[in-house]
């Protein structure tokens, strides 16, 4: 059996998500025997147990991992192509342009670096209306995935680029903000290493009060990526 429904799929995520068949069926909006029927009967035309079941409850085996993984891919893949086949036909913004990319940022992103992309941009043979969706930090690699996005700015390597196409754009420095007599301050450089096990805030280089050592601090790479 090499194929899977998209309902199976479902089903087995909430579960081993979950890890329990009563969370699991209240989160899925249906009562809990059915639910156990469905992942004993897609284990059986898989052919391996995905499910470990005992007096402390379920956990995932070794191949219930890794249809857990593959499972989420899919079905972001499944969510995707849905949003994107409806923005391409207008369905999400009645009356709104139809050629019409929806690009994620984090809100705080430089403006004027933004605008200069956007301007760019718009000078382009047949360029797509743009929607700049602002988000959180790290956010932007889910709403690409799941297809809230088409094209997003992220930060490496604080976002996973794996499975995008990406273009950089700029690298930017690093600095650690720490608190009035926190022991890693003072006239020796900070190492990074030390200072990164602490509350810290990351932001492009200016004023602070502690000093990195430029060779041992990591730098923040700006990428334009999209789905491939």
């Amino acid at each position: 059996m090499d194929t899977l429904e998209t309902r199976e799929l479902r089903y087995f995520v909430a579960v081993a998500e979950e890890l329990h068949f009563g969370r699991a069926a209240e989160r899925l909006g249906m009562a809990q025997p059915p639910l156990s029927r469905a992942i004993q009967q897609l284990e059986r035309r898989i052919g391996v147990p995905l499910l470990e079941r005992n007096r402390r409850g379920v956990c995932l085996t070794g191949a219930g991992e890794v249809l857990l993984h593959e499972g989420r891919a899919a079905l972001d893949a499944t969510t995707a192509a849905a949003r994107r086949t409806r923005r391409a036909g207008g369905a999400d913004s009645p009356g709104g342009s139809r050629n019409r990319l929806v690009l994620a940022l984090k809100a705080a992103w430089s403006h004027e670096l933004l605008q200069k992309l956007l301007d760019a941009y718009a000078a382009e043979p047949d360029a797509a209306e743009i929607e700049v969706l602002p988000c959180g930090m790290c956010e932007q690699e889910g709403m690409l995935r799941d297809g809230r996005a088409d094209v997003a700015l992220m930060h490496a390597p604080f976002n996973s680029l794996t499975g995008f196409d990406s273009e950089e754009l700029m690298t930017e420095g690093q600095i650690a903000i720490l608190p009035a007599g926190h022991p890693s301050p003072g006239a020796r450089p900070c190492p990074w290493p030390t200072s990164a096990t602490s509350p810290i805030f990351r932001s492009p280089a200016g004023p602070a009060t502690a000093r990195i050592d430029p060779a041992r601090a990591p730098r923040s790479t700006t990428r334009h990526s999209w789905p491939s």
